[in-house]
């Protein structure tokens, strides 16, 4: 009989446990990013697109944070 739900096991994120540390990195990303961006808020994709925006930003991020924001792109791109 399988454990608690807590205990269940994802291929790719491991145990909910797992996935909840990972969701709570990206979150922290997410804030540290929205920072960068002055915490204006998001523009519609759509839209994003097409914009020229001219401001040039510079952000120094931990090689981790990179890799969460990759990790975050890859899975912006496979959900489209």
């Amino acid at each position: 009989m399988p454990g608690p739900v807590s205990d269940s096991y994802d291929p790719e994120f491991g145990t909910r446990e797992k996935a909840n540390d990972i969701i709570d990195q990206l979150v922290k990303t997410y804030e540290q990013v929205s920072n960068v961006l002055g915490n204006k808020p998001p523009i519609y994709i759509g839209d994003l697109v097409d914009l020229d925006l001219p401001n040039q930003l510079t952000a120094t991020f931990s090689e981790k944070q990179w890799r969460m924001i990759r990790f975050a792109l890859e899975r912006a791109n496979d959900s489209i």
